[in-house]
């Protein structure tokens, strides 16, 4: 079982607030190295 399989069931055991909380993280994650990456 490959760490993509593993990370794919955590996420769906995972509660719904707790997801959604995990998607904002990812999301400002890259923005913010959006932002980085533009600045430099």
């Amino acid at each position: 079982m490959g760490p993509k399989r593993l990370l794919t069931s955590a996420k769906l055991r995972m509660p719904v607030s707790e997801s959604a909380a995990v998607r904002r993280w990812g999301i400002s994650f890259i923005v913010e190295r959006e932002t980085t990456q533009t600045t430099d």
